[in-house]
């Protein structure tokens, strides 16, 4: 009955704002910890009268208003404030002040909701009537009685099983048989089986197969994240069949572009960057390394479980070589380029870098919201706070390399991890020679310093030793000065000038010190060692529990939590966390457990989701209760189980895929289709689907000839060292490049315009599934860019090279390039006519007309790049239509 309150801290509202949303309140002194527990206040036992009031006009009105929002019993607690046992109804809010107030209903806030006084109103729907609430008066007044025998922790435990045992993601997958169908001349793989099962129970019916110009443009960008050739698809048109295909998608599966175009799904998930971000975005030289650790790592077909393992715990696992051991510690790159607060204190970013892994993990990983339990016990999922703090003390017990060093808004310096060739040795002397240049360079400091003081004292001996003559000459001149007062000054004089000589000599001394300081650093700069190169990373830290932070606030402490996994979630056998561990590899291997039934359903989603569009589960980074159920559950877990049965190769998996029937079909609308499944829920077509905005710049590079497919040594970044990203120029942290767009610089909130413009993945966040936006700016991008324009013009030339003779065979050779695909006659006529129309205006004003045609070209080229079709993987014309031009 009572409100959700608003009990995070600011700083958590502002990193957690799911977690806020959750939590909107209007009174917040309603909002009740579920921490602190405390027994009924009724210590008399409970006379019949009292009984019978409470069973009468009590009770019932909690169970039927009541206890759908606030009880454990109906698992549908959406507030802090349990009304479904005697010590729920007394503890008090966030505030201290409980909702009931045994003996004085005037000050119970229950009372105040149920009279409809003040902005908190319950129930919210209507108000109960006078009597109702005379009754709640009345037994308030008698000291609210409470007879019920339930006990708010055994219910909220009852509660978090019955949930887990309930919902679907929970329970482990088990591998259906593929069903069997009216039309077997359809299915090509067990998938296609349960795709045609559930659109023959809709009465839906499967369009028709994909073009071969359309189905080899989709599986080349889908695979490797650009199009093919023209030579490609003339070749494909030629012979379109299942075996061709399947080479095809063999040969894309092999490339190291591969690795390139999945590796940046990954990056998406695992909210890659090469800065802090925040309020003080410092830059963060030594990321790069898990970028290519990631796309080696797919390109390699690493089984996802070692895959995973590797991420979470790779600095804790054996290797065969210097290189194996290199790559298990920068795969833990994963829990350290998260966003950081590097001006916060200790304790809260300590606090907010471990609630960052446990978010990044759980969302990534599990498809779990756990970072919602950081403040109060799940609102949706069978997550208590307990669980959350039980996987902070494993993240505690972590040390996080970041490399950030000590600097002015940056109070927490961290090492790095280095890597490459004999990296320790090298690391350990380049760490010893920079100890000998600072000491060297204090040295020198020092010398420097005490020079300055030696030469002000000696300007100010020199000062006080001409003043002292001049005194002395001045008496002289005086008949009547005592000779005894004359022979005083003369002594005067000799004490200075001896005084002056000691401090000539200490900056001579001084002097003499400063010149072999500064041979010996320039010496210690010219042999400098040179450094291994250095990645991000985790290592085992102090090893230590934690306690419950009641209302997340780490300064309020609840009990100890022992370190340890999700509850809800039960293997045959669970991985022991070590006494003197942290207890990430145990969390690892709990993660990647056959027996875990959220692992291998989340990653096999997220590739379904990459191939078709839409995942089996929509919201591919929420399993939990309020995320959407799968539309195809068998289909899921056939999929998943296979997944592990197969040894988790991803490159099986997409293989699999790319090759069914439902991968394979067209998008083209069907009337009678779209009137009952007009969203494509049930897979009757292929979702049409915009190209990501890196394999849109890939594109435009690749049909201009522009791309450079070389991998970088590094990133640009790097060579700006820790700096904070406001005071650099945009043309420095973002440099031109004709790199593909998984290595450019990604710093958080300097993305490159196009990379804003067509909705790059928040680097902050576990994306995995981006946004898709039309904007009248994208439209204006293509228009206006200076990329595409520069692009266009390469395009145009390469043409006029390749055909200097045939306006016509540019347009054909443009189009197959473009869109993989030939012309029409009547767009080959039109854009001819568009070409020389326009060549022709521009002469009028311009007295080359070789570039003029150029230009005009290049205006049709830039049209291109703006279409849909270039844009989209969509339907086309059919290559059988008769106004298609010939090959």
């Amino acid at each position: 009955m009572l409100a959700i309150i608003p009990r995070c801290r600011p700083e958590i509202r502002r990193s957690r704002p799911e977690c806020w949303v959750l939590l909107v309140a209007a009174v917040s002194g309603f909002a009740v910890s579920p921490f602190a527990v405390s027994p009924s206040t009724a210590s008399e036992p409970i006379r019949q009268d009292e009984r019978q009031l409470f069973e009468t006009h009590i009770r019932p009105v909690l169970v039927k208003h009541c206890y759908e929002c606030h009880s454990h019993e109906t698992g549908s607690l959406l507030s802090d404030y349990a009304i479904d046992s005697p010590d729920g109804m007394r503890d008090g809010g966030a505030s201290g002040q409980p909702a009931v107030v045994p003996g004085d209903p005037d000050s119970s806030p229950l009372l105040q909701a149920l009279r409809y006084e003040g902005e908190l109103q319950m129930p919210p729907d209507e108000q109960l009537s006078d009597e109702i609430v005379q009754h709640f008066e009345n037994w308030i007044a008698a000291g609210a009685p409470d007879p019920r025998s339930e006990d708010r922790d055994s219910l909220r435990q009852k509660s978090f099983a019955e949930s887990a045992e309930s919902h679907w993601a929970f329970q482990p997958p088990i591998r259906p048989e593929p069903p069997v169908v009216n039309d077997e001349d359809w299915p090509r793989t067990a998938a296609d089986r349960f795709v045609l099962a559930k659109l023959e129970g809709r009465e839906l019916r499967p369009v028709g197969d994909a073009e071969p110009e359309k189905l080899i443009r989709r599986v080349y960008f889908d695979l490797i994240g650009l199009p093919p050739s023209p030579q490609d698809v003339a070749r494909f048109v030629d012979d379109p069949s299942e075996s061709h295909f399947a080479e095809i998608v063999d040969d894309l599966l092999d490339s190291p572009r591969f690795g390139e175009r999945w590796g940046r799904h990954w990056l998406d998930v695992s909210r890659y960057a090469e800065s802090s971000g925040m309020e003080f975005n410092f830059t963060y030289p030594h990321a790069w390394p898990f970028r290519d650790y990631v796309i080696d790592s797919f390109n390699d077909d690493k089984p996802y479980d070692r895959f995973v393992t590797e991420q979470i715990a790779g600095d804790l696992l054996p290797a065969d070589s210097p290189k194996q051991r290199d790559e298990n510690r920068l795969a833990t790159g994963f829990l350290a380029i998260g966003p950081k607060r590097h001006n916060d204190r200790k304790t809260s970013f300590r606090m907010d870098v471990v609630d960052d892994q446990i978010r990044t993990t759980s969302e990534a990983l599990l498809g779990l919201t756990v970072g919602c339990a950081r403040c109060h016990d799940h609102k949706f999922d069978p997550v208590p706070t307990e669980d959350y703090y039980a996987l902070a003390g494993v993240f505690l017990s972590t040390d996080t390399l970041h490399g950030t060093t000590k600097i002015k808004y940056s109070r927490h310096p961290s090492g790095l991890v280095p890597f490459g060739p004999d990296a320790e040795a090298r690391h350990e002397e380049y760490e010893t020679h920079q100890t000998k240049l600072k000491d060297a360079e204090e040295k020198l400091s020092d010398a420097k310093t005490k020079k300055g003081e030696a030469e002000k004292d000696l300007k100010d001996a020199e000062k006080k030793l001409t003043k002292i003559r001049e005194r002395l000459e001045a008496d002289s001149e005086d008949a009547d000065e005592p000779e005894a007062s004359r022979e005083k000054q003369a002594k005067e004089v000799e004490a200075q000038r001896k005084e002056v000589e000691a401090k000539e000599q200490r900056l001579e001394t001084l002097a003499g010190k400063i010149e072999p300081l500064k041979s010996k650093l320039k010496k210690l700069k010219e042999n400098a060692p040179q450094p291994p190169e250095y990645g991000m990373g985790v290592t085992e830290g102090e090893i230590q529990d934690t306690h419950v932070a009641i209302g997340g606030d780490p300064g309020n402490q609840g009990d100890s939590v022992p370190r340890g996994f999700l509850s809800a979630i039960t293997l045959a056998e669970t991985p022991e966390i070590e006494k003197d561990a942290s207890g990430r590899l145990a969390l690892a291997r709990w993660i990647t457990s056959e027996d875990n039934p959220l692992t291998a359903r989340v990653m096999v989603n997220r590739v379904w989701h990459h191939l078709f569009g839409r995942g089996l589960v929509p919201s591919v980074n929420n399993f939990g209760s309020i995320g959407e159920p799968p539309s195809h559950p068998e289909l899921l877990d056939h999929l998943a189980v296979r997944f592990v049965e197969e040894g988790w190769s991803v490159k099986r998996l997409i293989r699999s895929l790319v090759l069914s029937r439902s991968y394979q079909m067209s998008t083209r609308k069907d009337p009678g289709n779209m009137q009952l499944d007009p969203e494509n829920v049930w897979r009757w077509r292929m979702t049409p689907r915009r190209l990501e905005v890196e394999p849109l710049r890939d594109a435009i590079l690749t049909v201009s000839g522009q791309i450079d497919l070389s991998r970088p040594d590094g990133s640009t970044v790097t060579q700006l060292g820790q700096q904070l990203a406001r005071q650099v120029s945009w043309e420095k942290l973002n440099p031109e490049s004709n790199r593909r767009s998984v290595y450019l610089a990604a710093v958080r909130h300097y993305a490159p315009h196009m990379m804003q413009e067509f909705d790059v993945a928040a680097s902050s966040l576990v994306v995995g599934d981006r946004a898709e936006t039309t904007t009248s700016q994208q439209a204006l991008f293509f228009l206006n860019s200076d990329f595409v324009l520069d692009q266009a013009l390469a395009t145009a030339r390469s043409l006029i090279d390749e055909s200097p003779d045939d306006p016509a065979a540019r347009i054909r050779t443009a189009y197959r390039r473009a869109v993989s695909r030939a012309p029409t006659a009547i767009e080959v006529r039109r854009a001819t006519e568009f070409v020389e129309q326009t060549a022709e205006r521009l002469s009028a004003d311009d007295e080359d007309p070789s570039e003029n045609r150029t230009l005009a070209l290049a205006s049709f080229v830039q049209t291109l790049f703006g279409s849909a079709e270039f844009r989209y993987l969509i339907h086309s014309p059919s290559r059988n239509d008769p106004k298609v031009v010939a090959r």
